[in-house]
């Protein structure tokens, strides 16, 4: 933050530039009195500056003839990553046999160059000197990332058999319905092996397409997904446990999401106020959130042979990648569809488009005017058979 003294001085400063100094004054006195005019400047002043806290900056500084234009850093993209990820790759001993670029960028949706940089060039190389490796293979970057969006891997090695159940049951209750319900991401990993965050478990998916806009439905999703581990606790151990607090805080940051984008309506109860003094008063968003728990419940008992199967491989395994996890619970119906060649506009198509939508109606409309008159065109054009007649 700047001091007010070091403000001031820098503002007066940056309106100083346009002022003529010494040496061109007495060169515009030279010019006068030889009556010619002083020739203009070749030369012009950019200010540039950047900062990571855009909250807190002074408003004199962003004023016209100042800072006046910002630009916005955004996180890379898919294109982005690619290209940040091969570069500091370069920078490190790896197997190119081993390493698969295109599988860093994948797993690492939204994520920022400093968190890509450390997992590449930091810790996949401790990772390997390790191992005992002079170079880097996949495995060492994949588990860096991990430790990037989660933390580092912190075991307990006798942790009490049933507790480590409940993880898994809860783990696998988010695996289960994240798998059904939102289709459009993929299950990087799914663990119930303590990481320095302090959290016992954890299941991590990531988008398959950049997601920038996205319909409530999908919101909904996540809400239904942030519920199952708790709910599959109860279901299958018979009692809530403790460790949904993360969980409960994901939905209700999601539930004030749908109310600020209407799902509910009318503004609920409290919505004019700040977001996050939002109770949940109003009967509406109370009645889906029941709603929602319901459905979770009925999926998770609908697929209970898939879930034990996936508690018992976590139990054995601890750390499921999402081949294994594919292995078990088979591919969901966005992979089934591009598998038999659908093709589709788009990875929320299945979530994004209503038949009840006008744009729906129109283009089915139109894909059966089309029909008909191609229809009508090849009748058309079929040869009409001869009749054969008799002789008499």
């Amino acid at each position: 933050m700047m001091m007010n003294g070091a403000l001031t001085r820098l503002l007066y400063e940056m309106d100083g530039m346009g002022e003529e100094g010494f040496w061109e004054r007495m060169k515009a006195k030279l010019y006068h009195m030889q009556k010619k005019d002083p020739p203009r400047r070749e030369w012009h002043v950019l200010f540039m500056g950047s900062t990571n806290r855009p909250d807190v900056l002074d408003p004199a500084l962003l004023r016209p003839g100042r800072f006046d234009q910002v630009i916005k850093v955004e996180r890379p993209d898919r294109v982005g990553r690619l290209a940040i990820v091969e570069g500091y790759l370069s920078k490190i001993k790896y197997d190119p046999k081993q390493v698969d670029a295109h599988a860093i960028v994948a797993d690492t949706p939204h994520a920022t160059p400093a968190q890509i940089m450390a997992a590449i060039t930091k810790d996949s190389v401790r990772r390997a000197v390790f191992e005992g490796r002079s170079f880097v293979i996949q495995a060492d970057i994949d588990q860096s990332i991990q430790e990037q969006m989660v933390g580092m891997e912190n075991p307990i090695q006798d942790m009490d058999p049933l507790q480590l159940q409940q993880v898994a049951y809860h783990e696998a209750g988010h695996a289960i319905v994240q798998h059904y319900v939102l289709a459009d991401q993929r299950i990087s990993r799914v663990s119930i092996v303590r990481r320095s965050s302090g959290i016992l478990g954890y299941m991590l998916p990531v988008d398959t397409d950049e997601i920038y806009a996205q319909p409530l439905r999908r919101i909904v999703g996540g809400i239904m997904v942030s519920l199952a581990g708790h709910i599959a606790v109860k279901i299958f151990l018979g009692e809530f446990w403790t460790g949904a607090s993360g969980d409960y805080n994901s939905a209700r940051t999601r539930f004030r999401l749908l109310a600020l984008h209407g799902f509910f309506g009318p503004p609920v109860s409290e919505l004019f106020r700040d977001v996050e003094e939002l109770r949940f008063s109003d009967e509406r968003v109370e009645l889906v959130w029941h709603q929602l728990e319901d459905q979770v419940q009925q999926m998770l008992i609908s697929h209970a042979d898939e879930m034990e199967a996936l508690v018992d491989a976590l139990l054995e395994k601890k750390d499921l990648t999402n081949e294994q996890l594919l292995a078990i619970l088979g591919k969901n119906s966005l992979q089934l569809a591009q598998d038999e060649g659908i093709e589709l506009e788009s990875v929320l198509e299945q979530l994004g488009i209503n038949p009840s939508g006008l744009a729906y109606q129109r283009r089915a409309a139109a894909e059966q005017e089309h029909k008909s008159v191609s229809d009508k065109d090849q009748a058309a054009a079929k040869p009409k058979k001869k009749s054969k007649r008799t002789k008499k």
